[in-house]
């Protein structure tokens, strides 16, 4: 057995493990997802070369359900200022308010400095009470879908804050878990493909149709960054907030081990002796059956030597 397969059993049951004790103290564990500008330009638009926005975040507690978010729009409402939010984006009015927009602020060619003027601040008071709520649990887990990087990630975000003035908490990473890498580790690489029944994008999706999850108001990432674009902040938001639950409903069905997968008894357990064992610690009924024939197969040994010994 090579040194590869016997350290993926391994992880497998690290794996398996963390997530048990994730659950066995969900009131300290979170969902997060959220939704940001689009990573690429628009076609025949120049690359902005700054780090893109973010416009919406949730967070749903893993026992309670509990949700809080942020986002720009709700900013906006709260701080009386979605009529210029509106002004901005025409597009807006319908799905954030009745506002009527003057038709020379529709017709307008806005810069990216009455852009940022607008929405620099919106997007600061969303961080501030992101940060606010992080600082509070620093001690709690945070389950996410490949937030790990600079570009989509808790660092985003911290950078993000810096870039606004604000001064972020630092998750460590320790604190961190990513449902999305931990089904592979769990399942293998082919446990879902990259592309739905459907021709939605992203494993995310794919996992989504195979077990019929409801994903009602659930946005592909290109289509959140879209729906920010035509000022269609509503629905990004809803869009946030379904992702958290459908990624509770995935963590929920791993942990009871009846999450429904393309992965094959090889992908997950391997064809060798110890994956074998690994396969009966997982399974008290596998379990059970081996010590049971262990124990008949004892005894009818003994029964052997017993009849052995008084021929």
């Amino acid at each position: 057995m090579s040194s590869s397969e016997i350290s993926r059993i391994k992880e497998r049951s690290k794996s398996r493990k963390k997530l048990n004790e994730i659950y066995d103290d969900s009131i300290n564990a979170y969902l997060i997802h959220y939704s940001c500008e689009s990573f690429y330009a628009a076609p025949g638009q120049p690359g902005v070369g700054g780090s893109t926005r973010v416009t919406s975040i949730a967070v749903r507690n893993l026992k309670s359900a509990q949700t809080k978010s942020w986002s720009i729009h709700k900013s906006a409402e709260l701080k009386g200022q979605l009529p210029s939010l509106a002004a901005i984006l025409p597009a807006a009015v319908p799905m954030t308010s009745q506002v009527a927009v003057p038709p020379a602020a529709q017709a307008a060619s806005l810069s990216g400095a009455t852009l940022a003027a607008t929405l620099d601040p919106l997007e600061r008071d969303m961080l501030d009470g992101y940060f606010s709520f992080l600082a509070m649990h620093t001690e709690s887990t945070f389950i996410h879908w490949n937030m790990r990087d600079d570009n989509y990630g808790f660092s985003a975000l911290e950078h993000r804050y810096k870039v606004l003035g604000g001064q972020p908490t630092v998750l460590q990473d320790h604190r961190k878990f990513d449902l999305a890498r931990e089904l592979i580790t769990l399942y293998g690489l082919r446990y879902a493909p990259h592309t739905a029944p459907s021709g939605r994008k992203g494993r995310l999706m794919s996992v989504i149709e195979m077990n019929h999850i409801s994903d009602v108001d659930a946005l592909q990432g290109g289509d959140e960054a879209a729906a920010f674009v035509s000022g269609e902040y509503m629905k990004l938001h809803q869009s946030t907030l379904r992702k958290v639950d459908v990624l509770a409903n995935i963590f929920d069905r791993t942990h009871d081990k009846c999450l429904k997968t393309n992965a094959s008894f090889a992908d997950k357990y391997g064809v060798h002796p110890v994956a074998i064992i690994e396969l009966a610690k997982s399974n008290p009924i596998v379990s059970a059956i081996i010590f049971i024939a262990a124990v008949g197969v004892a005894i009818l040994n003994y029964g052997k030597i017993f009849l052995a010994l008084f021929k």
